[in-house]
């Protein structure tokens, strides 16, 4: 789904000198990757703030990776920052967030949306009773789906499936809980996948939907050539943008970036690092672009789930070679 939403923001930094020192090293280094990339300064920042900082340098820090959040449309990121630094960012700044998200997620109204996130920020597997109230009284999908984000980017899975066992008329795909159990474990995803009546797949977007998530659970297991089929499988029936995304990601997993760029176009996505990545390597083949960037994809790769920049990485070493 491409929505392009721009964002004006008046920002101004109020600290320098002993924010360069020699002890702040990383600061620094993400500073100096905005002149080079905003988005690749993301990840920097988002190391910075998670080590000991001064309070000036913290400030500092949280101020810029919102700023650049904003900028990059990483709204749910940008709604967690707010959260966790809520003496930092303005309340303001917050509201932008929010009128952004009741674009995408209309005809859902912010009243709704600030309400189920209220509740699935507190919310746990011990302790879901409200926000399965709320969710069964407005049987919204648009708000299910914003939840399900929400819950998925916090890593409970649990509580995703227990929301769907208690309550399955939340959503007709199976993506959701699909995705739940991969993350869970690869064999009960597969399990879950087995269990789907076979109907299913009359439908264009469960038959892609369901080869997706075959393409996830190959992927988890370490098959990527295997994964890398059945992505491009499911772009055949509908969503081709991911479609194209996942396989070329699985092919660069398999070893095989040429075959990932000799098989698609990548334009230009100043706003998704895997895409934009995919474009400077096969598109405009900027090796000095690329190595300028080394360090941020090192820092992604060093996130949870951050295989796909490891080999981004390997690969672009070879390339020096």
């Amino acid at each position: 789904m491409n929505r392009k939403i721009q964002i004006l923001l008046i920002v101004f930094l109020l600290f320098d000198g002993p924010l360069f020192a020699s002890d702040n090293g990383s600061y620094k280094r993400a500073y100096e990757m905005e002149s080079v990339s905003t988005l690749f300064a993301i990840p920097l920042y988002e190391q910075t703030i998670g080590t000991n900082n001064s309070k000036n340098l913290q400030k500092a820090a949280v101020s810029r990776l919102f700023y650049l959040y904003k900028k990059h449309n990483k709204f749910i990121e940008a709604l967690f920052l707010g959260t966790r630094y809520s003496n930092i960012i303005p309340s303001k700044d917050k509201t932008s967030i929010w009128k952004s998200l009741v674009e995408i997620y209309k005809p859902v109204s912010y009243e709704l949306l600030t309400t189920s996130y209220q509740l699935a920020m507190k919310s746990s597997i011990e302790n879901h009773s409200e926000i399965l109230s709320f969710l069964r009284e407005y049987r919204e999908p648009k708000l299910f789906e914003f939840v399900f984000i929400l819950l998925y980017k916090r890593k409970q899975f649990d509580l995703i499936l227990n929301l769907l066992e208690k309550e399955p008329m939340l959503t007709s795909s199976p993506l959701y809980a699909g995705m739940a159990n991969l993350r869970l474990n690869p064999e009960k995803g597969r399990e879950y996948l087995a269990s789907l009546p076979s109907d299913l797949e009359k439908d264009t977007g469960m038959k892609s939907d369901l080869l997706y998530l075959l393409g996830q659970y190959y992927r988890a297991v370490g098959e990527n050539s295997i994964s890398a089929r059945y992505f491009r499988m499911s772009g055949s029936y509908l969503w081709p943008d991911r479609a194209k995304i996942e396989t070329s990601k699985s092919l660069v997993l398999a070893g095989n970036f040429s075959e990932a760029c000799q098989t698609y176009q990548f334009t230009s996505s100043p706003n998704e690092e895997v895409m934009q990545i995919f474009y400077l390597v096969c598109n405009k083949k900027d090796k000095a672009f690329l190595k300028e960037i080394r360090a941020s994809i090192k820092a992604l790769g060093s996130k949870d789930g951050g295989e796909f920049f490891q080999k981004v990485s390997q690969s672009l070493e070879r390339w020096d070679s």
